[in-house]
């Protein structure tokens, strides 16, 4: 038995560095508010790019050319940031959720589950607004 307790390392209690421990707690508090900031950016950029694009090509003389395939060619960056739109929208949209405010591990899952959502949505949504820039290019390119 003596033998047993010689071979065991002492227990250590670790401490957390302070810093640290204030760190994670400040990026547990704000990851929602962090996750809507950038769903109301990036409404505001796709709205303001739709609102040029759509004035451009209305003033534009292409209404007369555009042909068949061609108006996809021009369409496709407005669609793509509407779906943009649709999704960095749903991220702010709040949602109504069960929890026992008694349990810890209720309101941990919770939260993990609508980070994870919010995430999942506002990442769909940048992937769009980038997805868009493709066809911008392309339009922009048949345009010149």
């Amino acid at each position: 038995m003596e033998d047993n307790l010689a071979e065991e390392p002492p227990l250590v209690a670790v401490e957390p560095n302070p810093f640290w421990k204030e760190n994670a707690r400040k990026l547990v508090a704000e990851s929602i508010s962090t996750i809507e900031a950038v769903a109301k950016h990036i409404i505001v950029v796709a709205g303001l790019l739709e609102g040029l694009y759509f004035h451009a090509i209305a003033f534009s003389d292409l209404k007369a050319s555009l042909s068949g395939g061609m108006v996809w060619v021009y369409l496709s960056p407005i669609v793509l940031w509407l779906a943009s739109l649709f999704f960095a929208m749903w991220t702010l949209s709040p949602q109504a959720q069960e929890i026992n405010i008694n349990s810890s591990r209720s309101s941990k899952e919770t939260f993990e589950d609508i980070v994870a959502r919010k995430h999942l949505r506002l990442m769909i949504s940048e992937a769009l607004l980038l997805a868009s820039f493709l066809p911008l290019l392309i339009a922009v390119y048949y345009y010149m």
